[in-house]
């Protein structure tokens, strides 16, 4: 990295205890897939590992709120990547999941919609030596 360099980290998640979609959809994934760690999201600083801070300094950190717009298509798409469903699912319960994700989003969703993200970013820049 050039000596005045930055690393830019950056999260985002959907926030399923204020959004009504984004929290049935990951009430529907804890159902076939109970185990999965990437529920519960909440508003947080992005973690940055101690080891960093060797060889950067915090320049900047920013969290907002965003709005992020999705039809049923894009948003049963999203859902689906996600490793609770299209990593961890057999092609059964992925068949399963899938018909019925599609069906709640028949049920609470109109065709587009927004699901309420947090987003959260860090500028590190490279300490001089």
């Amino acid at each position: 990295m050039k000596p005045d360099g930055k690393l830019l980290i950056l999260y985002m998640a959907w926030l399923p205890y204020e959004d009504r979609i984004a929290g049935a959809s990951e009430e529907l994934v804890l159902k076939y897939s109970p185990k999965w760690s990437g529920a519960g999201e909440t508003r947080h600083p992005i973690w940055i590992p101690d080891i960093a801070y060797e060889y950067f300094e915090m320049e900047e950190h920013e969290e907002y709120d965003l709005m992020v717009p999705f039809t049923r298509e894009s948003w049963h798409g999203r859902m689906r990547a996600c490793r609770g469903v299209g990593a961890s699912l057999s092609e059964e319960e992925l068949a399963r999941w899938d018909e019925e994700h599609r069906k709640l989003l028949e049920r609470i969703a109109p065709e587009q919609f927004e699901v309420l993200h947090y987003a959260a970013l860090s500028v590190l820049g490279k300490k001089v030596r």
